[in-house]
């Protein structure tokens, strides 16, 4: 099956389309061999696109769909400072389905690149071509299926933004969730907190049933949104709430 640009990809370029932006594509042309433009079944488990997903290089949610959009500003300054707000909700860690931004949003200045496996707040400057009317935005695999509603009013309220508290471990800037083939490092310190919190769980690193089960019974307790992942309200209540 030829390439296929991920649906909830298609509808952010309806939107952003509909605003008098430009659609500079989703699946890749010939010399996109690797990354976001590709669909997984393309490229090994090895692209950079498949090996940093938090759910594994394995769990695309569809193995024919590209995951990212170009969306081309043109030097419009109304339709960049849109790109600018979204490159800013990702430094805050809004905005979780999306993992790399590659764009100019500031005129005059140069094209930076973002990435969530980075770190939410880094940004560097872009060594490759391009981009310099259009921003690159690329959704992880694994949760493709989900809209951000970049540009439609059609938006859930935003996420609250966490300010580093002095004595707790900044979050990493991508939820954890079940994957229990998986060792993260960051899953470790979350686990060690919650051991010391009294919780009986191993920590590993490993996203498995005894995580995912302290993770489930955690939210319930403190009234957390229960989703079973460790999102950025999860990971700070681990620190910041009072032990019951």
């Amino acid at each position: 099956m030829s390439c296929v640009c991920a649906a909830p990809i298609s509808a952010e370029m309806h939107d952003w389309v509909a605003l008098g932006g430009g659609n500079s594509g989703c699946c890749g042309n010939n010399r996109h061999t690797y990354g976001f433009h590709r669909p997984a079944n393309e490229i090994p488990a090895s692209d950079y696109s498949r090996r940093h997903d938090p759910a594994g290089a394995n769990a695309p949610h569809d193995w024919n769909w590209a995951c990212a959009g170009d969306f081309a500003h043109n030097g419009n300054p109304a339709l960049r400072a849109r790109h600018a707000v979204v490159l800013a909700r990702l430094m805050r860690g809004e905005l979780p389905m999306i993992c790399e931004f590659i764009g100019s949003p500031w005129e005059g200045k140069a094209v930076y690149y973002w990435a969530r496996w980075a770190g939410v707040s880094t940004l560097k400057r872009y060594t490759g071509a391009g981009h310099t009317t259009w921003s690159h935005i690329s959704w992880w695999r694994s949760r493709a299926a989900e809209r951000a509603y970049l540009y439609s009013g059609a938006a859930p309220a935003p996420a609250p933004v966490f300010t580093p508290v002095a004595g707790y471990p900044p979050y990493p800037g991508y939820e954890l969730s079940y994957n229990p083939s998986k060792t993260d490092l960051h899953l470790r310190v979350w686990q060690t907190r919650m051991a010391q919190r009294g919780w009986q769980i191993t920590a590993d690193g490993s996203f498995g049933p005894q995580t995912r089960g302290v993770v489930f019974a955690f939210q319930r307790e403190k009234r957390l949104g229960v989703d079973g992942r460790i999102g950025p309200i999860t990971w700070r209540a681990a620190w910041t709430l009072k032990v019951t």
